[in-house]
C-alpha cells in the first residue's frame, strides 16, 4: 500500500500538519525571546562594568586630588622639613601628620596605605601589616626616586608594581613631590579593586572577572591570577562584548573588556550565557523538550489509534483477502468499537452467506454435470442399436436362423450392458467385456475379417471409468478403418502404467488412419461433422473425460504412419485417496 493513500499515513500526516507549526512557532518564539533577553541582559552587564570602571577611575582621580591638596595645602607637611629631624618640632609635626594619614586611610576605603616619604624617614597610615607596608614603601620609593624620569611624577598616572610581601602581589602606587626629597603618595592593592569587581557579579555567582596589564589592545599579564572558565584570546576588540564558545564543554560565554583611563590596566568579565538566560531556563527547556513531547504524543496517539482503528482495519482487509482466495471459514473477532463491531458482524454474515451460496452452486453444478453425463450416455444407447438391427435384418434375409439366434443372444448381452451403463461408473473389465461382445457381433457380420487383442490390462481391470469410454473408438476403427475387406483388420487395446501411478490406454488399428482434416479438428478439439464420426461417440467421450477428471486426464489422436492405421491414446490419472470417479 503506497504511503499517503492509507488511513494510517494520512492520520499521521494530519497530526504532524497540526503539531509541527505549533512546535515551529515555539522554537522561533523561544529563539527570538532568547536573543532579546540576551541583548538586554548583556546591555545591563555592560553598563554595570562601565559604571564600575568609571567609579574606580573617579576614585583614583579623587585620591590624586587628595594627594595634591596634601602636598600643597597641608601646613604640617610643608613645615616638616623645616625642623631638624631630632627636634621636638619635627616630632610633634610627624605625630600630627601620622594621625591625619591614618584618618584618611579610613576615609578612602580603596586606599591600602597613605605615606609621606623621605629617604631618611617614612610617615604612613595603613590597614595592612605595618612593618611589611613600611618595607614595601621604602623599597619601591627608593627605587622610583632614584630614577630621574620618575622624580617628577605625573600626579594623574598610577603605576602598577609587584611585591611578594603584599597580599595579591600587585598594587597601584602614585605620589606627588612636596619638596626636594619629600613625597606624598598612596598605595592601592589590585586585589582590593578585583574584590570590589567580584562583588558586582555576586562573588562569582553571575560571572568571572580579572584585571590585566595591557599594551594598546593586547592583554599582557593577569594581575589577580583568577582562572577564567575557558581559554581566552589576549586581543581585545572594539565590540561592546564578544560571544565565545568553549570547545571542550560546548558552553557559550559573554566576554567584556574595559580599559582604565587612569593607568595601563584593563578589566575583563566572563559571564556564562546560562546566567544571562537564567530566567528563561524553564521556557528554554520546555521548548527543547517540546520536540520530544511531540514525538511522545505522536507515539501515544499511534498506540491508541493502532488498537482502536488500524488493527481492526487490518483484520478486516486481511479477512477480505482470505475470502477472495476462497478461504470461506475466516471470521472476524468481536471489537469494542461500535462501528467495527457492526462491520465485523456484517462481514461474518456475508462470509457465511457466500460459503452457503458457493456450496449450493457447487452442488447445482454437480447435478448439472450428472444430468449432462446421463444425457450423453443416453445418446450413445441408440447408436449401436441401429447397426445391430441391420445385422439381424441381413442374417434373416439370408435365412441364417442359427446366426440370428446367436446374434440375438449377443445383442441381448449388449443391451444388458447398456442398461448397466446408466450407472455413474463401471470397471474397465466390464468395458472390455462389452467390447468383446461387440467384436463378436461384428465378426458375425464380417467372418474371418476382424481381430481384437488386449495387452497389459490385467493389473488395471478394476479401475473405475465411465461406461462406453473405450468402445466408441473400437467402433470407429471398424466403421472408418475397415475399408480393405480382403485382409485381416486388427484392433489392439494396450495398457501401460505411468510413473504417477496412472495408466495410458492405447487403441490402435491397421486401417487407413485419420484424414489430415479430421486429425487437425481432433487435435484442436473442434466439433466433427456427423459423417466424420459415429454420431456423438468421440465428442461424447472427450467431453465426459473432462467432466470426470478435468485436466488430469487427456486424449490424443495420431496415425501410426501414412495409411497404416489410427492411434488413440487415453491417459487416466491416478485416483487420489478417498476419491471416487463419479460426477
Amino acid at each position: 500500500m503506497k504511503f499517503g493513500k492509507s488511513i494510517k499515513s494520512r492520520l499521521i500526516i494530519g497530526f504532524m500538519a497540526v503539531m509541527l507549526p505549533v512546535v515551529t512557532f515555539m522554537l522561533i518564539n523561544n529563539s527570538y525571546s532568547r536573543e532579546i533577553v540576551r541583548e538586554k541582559v548583556s546591555e545591563t552587564y555592560r553598563n554595570t562594568l562601565d559604571i564600575f570602571v568609571g567609579q574606580t577611575d573617579n576614585n583614583l582621580s579623587q585620591i590624586n586630588d587628595y594627594l595634591y591638596k596634601m602636598s600643597v595645602l597641608d601646613s604640617d607637611i610643608g613645615l616638616l622639613m623645616s625642623f631638624p629631624r631630632d627636634s621636638d618640632g619635627y616630632t610633634l609635626t610627624k605625630i600630627r601628620i601620622d594621625s591625619k594619614l591614618n584618618r584618611d586611610v579610613g576615609v578612602y576605603s580603596l586606599i591600602d596605605a597613605v605615606f609621606l616619604y623621605h629617604q631618611d624617614d617614612i610617615i604612613f597610615g595603613t590597614d595592612s601589616e605595618y612593618n611589611d607596608t613600611r618595607k614595601i614603601i621604602k623599597t619601591h620609593m627608593d627605587n622610583i626616586t632614584v630614577n630621574n624620569d620618575m622624580a617628577l611624577n605625573d600626579q594623574h598616572r598610577w603605576e602598577v608594581r609587584e611585591d611578594e610581601r603584599l597580599e595579591g602581589k600587585f598594587f597601584l602606587i602614585n605620589f606627588i613631590k612636596v619638596s626636594e626629597g619629600l613625597y606624598v603618595g598612596a598605595i592601592i592593592k589590585v586585589k582590593d579593586i578585583n574584590d570590589m569587581l567580584t562583588i558586582q557579579w555576586s562573588d562569582g555567582d553571575i560571572g568571572f572577572n580579572d584585571i590585566y596589564f595591557h599594551e594598546e589592545n593586547h592583554l599582557t599579564q593577569s594581575l589577580t591570577g583568577s582562572l577564567a572558565p575557558l581559554d581566552l584570546k589576549e586581543e581585545m576588540t572594539e565590540k561592546p562584548y564578544e560571544s565565545l564558545t568553549d570547545h571542550k564543554t560546548g558552553e557559550t560565554y559573554l566576554v567584556m573588556n574595559r580599559m582604565s583611563d587612569m593607568l595601563d590596566i584593563a578589566y575583563r568579565v566572563v559571564i556564562p550565557e546560562e546566567t544571562l538566560l537564567r530566567n528563561l531556563l524553564f521556557f528554554r527547556n520546555m521548548t527543547l523538550f517540546a520536540s520530544i513531547g511531540f514525538v511522545a504524543i505522536l507515539l501515544i496517539y499511534l498506540f491508541f489509534m493502532q488498537n482502536m482503528l488500524f488493527k481492526p482495519l487490518h483484520e478486516l482487509i486481511l479477512g477480505m483477502k482470505k475470502i477472495s482466495l476462497g478461504m470461506l471459514d475466516v471470521r472476524l473477532k468481536k471489537n469494542k468499537t461500535m462501528e467495527f463491531e457492526f462491520l465485523g458482524n456484517t462481514f461474518n454474515i456475508m462470509a457465511e452467506q457466500i460459503k452457503t451460496l458457493k456450496i449450493d452452486v457447487y452442488e447445482e453444478q454437480l447435478r448439472v454435470k450428472q444430468g449432462e453425463l446421463k444425457q450423453l450416455q443416453a445418446q450413445i444407447s441408440p447408436h449401436f442399436y441401429m447397426n445391430s438391427l441391420n445385422i439381424i435384418y441381413n442374417l434373416a434375409a439370408l435365412n441364417d436362423t442359427e446366426s440370428v439366434k446367436n446374434m440375438s443372444l449377443h445383442l441381448a448381452d449388449y443391451f444388458r450392458f447398456i442398461m448397466k451403463a446408466n450407472r455413474d461408473t463401471i470397471t474397465l473389465k466390464e468395458e472390455l467385456s462389452h467390447i468383446e461382445n461387440y467384436i463378436t457381433i461384428q465378426k458375425m457380420r464380417f467372418p474371418d475379417k476382424l481381430q481384437c487383442t488386449f495387452e497389459g490390462v490385467d493389473t488395471i481391470l478394476n479401475y473405475p471409468i465411465a461406461a462406453l469410454t473405450v468402445q466408441p473408438f473400437v467402433e470407429n476403427s471398424i466403421i472408418h478403418g475397415f475399408k480393405n475387406r480382403r485382409q485381416l483388420f486388427q484392433i489392439k487395446v494396450a495398457a501401460e502404467v505411468t510413473k504417477d501411478s496412472g495408466f495410458t490406454l492405447t487403441i490402435s488399428d491397421n486401417g487407413g488412419g485419420f484424414s489430415d482434416e479430421v486429425l487437425t479438428k481432433l487435435t484442436r478439439r473442434e466439433p466433427l461433422e456427423q459423417v466424420e464420426t459415429t454420431g456423438l461417440g468421440v465428442t461424447n467421450v472427450i467431453h465426459r473425460l473432462e467432466l470426470l477428471y478435468g485436466e488430469r486426464a487427456s486424449i490424443t489422436f495420431s496415425n501410426q504412419s501414412e495409411g497404416t492405421g489410427a492411434v488413440v491414446i487415453i491417459k487416466f490419472p491416478r485416483l487420489m485417496e478417498g476419491e471416487k470417479s463419479v460426477v
